[in-house]
């Protein structure tokens, strides 16, 4: 069944750093639907109507879809506060039982140990939850060195515990990346060391433990898009060179230019991406975008340029056709301590990508959908996480 519009960040939802182990989404396939024009947005296949509704309860006004207002009024913005670069703790490397300082304890020890907790059972939990020993029970291949992992044809490998001999193959991308997007967006970045009970905490340990919190917190998401879990070969692609598969199509143009100027332009609210659009899960924390380019275009010219055909060929209730490329920016993971964000060294870890797309209107400038463009048609979002309640610690 669909995701409701609002759903806590647990490992079940689909922004979650590793493979989905329910079915709590499936794509919504969009029928009929008789709207007036500004909410006539989604076409077959696409679940933009929906993720429009959704972002409209989840605000409590109405989306602005008209071209020219999004154009003049929110053409570029950028978030009061940028989101700090943080560590996707990888499962294969146990989470944040890693000791990422040479010399130091991992920031689970350090916590157990400054709260008088049994340090072993504290990590064996972490393990399980979000570490190596989270894939015992997921029929993993067992390994006892990388090459075990190789003929999986995954980048999996082999996760060991310390103290052990053999482990699991586990894929590199597996993390909690949609935990610390969400603490890096809503929290504050911690800028300096502090100490409990002897322990000192370093900035990456408080942001570990940050991390780890959002992990299944009880905060309310909202999800729009459908999150594509492969496989991601062979590719299908129809003869205008856009993926067949709804679920890799999407996030489709319009509803990105709608929600990213929303959001962050006019409602001031950062958002979480997922950059990738194949089966990895790559959550980042966005810092800003910019309409590069917004141009009503010959629809002729372009259709014959980008899809072969001199006559654009998706949609006959489009009146005009514009031309967009929209640089999005985000925060990329770091094991970087210290204050990032106050320093400017948070420029280091800010990285930013160009979409090219067009948008359909109707006869009144509203966007009614789009087409990704050049590369962008393999390469674009997957999907988008919104919210702005802080996780009580």
């Amino acid at each position: 069944m669909p995701l409701g519009e609002t759903a806590s960040l647990t490992h079940n939802h689909p922004a979650f750093g590793g493979y989905i182990r329910s079915n709590l989404v499936k794509p919504v396939m969009v029928t009929e639907q008789n709207r007036d024009s500004v909410r006539k947005f989604a076409r077959d296949l696409e679940a933009a109507l929906s993720d429009l509704e959704r972002l409209e309860a989840y605000f409590g006004e109405p989306m602005e879809c008209d071209y020219n207002v999004l154009k003049d009024s929110y053409s570029s913005a950028t978030t009061a506060v940028l989101p700090w670069s943080g560590n996707y703790w990888p499962t294969y490397k146990d989470g944040i039982n890693v000791k990422w300082k040479t010399g130091e304890s991992s920031a689970a020890e350090k916590y157990a140990t400054a709260f008088d907790l049994d340090v072993d059972a504290f990590k064996d939990g972490i393990s399980l939850s979000t570490g190596i020993l989270s894939e015992s029970y997921t029929g993993s291949t067992s390994c006892m060195s990388d090459d075990d992992c190789s003929s999986l044809g995954d980048g999996s490998l082999c996760g060991i515990r310390d103290g052990e001999t053999s482990g699991y193959c586990i894929p590199t991308w597996f993390g909690i990346c949609h935990a610390w997007a969400a603490a890096a967006m809503l929290e504050k970045e911690p800028m300096c060391d502090a100490q409990k009970n002897n322990v000192t905490f370093h900035p990456v340990d408080i942001k570990a433990l940050l991390t780890q919190a959002y992990d299944g917190a009880a905060i309310e998401v909202v999800f729009t898009g459908v999150r594509f879990n492969g496989p991601d070969s062979p590719e299908e692609l129809d003869q205008y060179g856009r993926y067949v598969d709804s679920a890799r199509r999407d996030i489709s143009p319009g509803f990105f230019h709608i929600a990213v100027a929303n959001t962050l332009g006019k409602q001031k609210q950062s958002f979480i991406v997922d950059v990738s659009s194949d089966s990895q899960v790559w959550n980042q924390p966005v810092q800003k975008y910019e309409f590069l380019e917004a141009e009503i275009v010959d629809a002729a010219k372009l259709s014959l340029e980008y899809f072969g055909n001199a006559t654009y060929p998706f949609n006959d209730d489009m009146k005009y056709l514009a031309k967009c490329t929209t640089r999005l920016t985000w925060t990329a993971e770091s094991l970087e301590d210290g204050a990032l964000t106050a320093t400017g060294r948070i420029a280091a870890y800010t990285v930013y990508q160009d979409y090219e797309y067009c948008l359909e209107l109707d006869e009144n400038y509203a966007i009614i959908g789009g087409e990704w463009l050049g590369d962008s048609r393999k390469d674009h979002p997957d999907f988008f996480c919104h919210s702005s309640v802080i996780q009580q610690i």
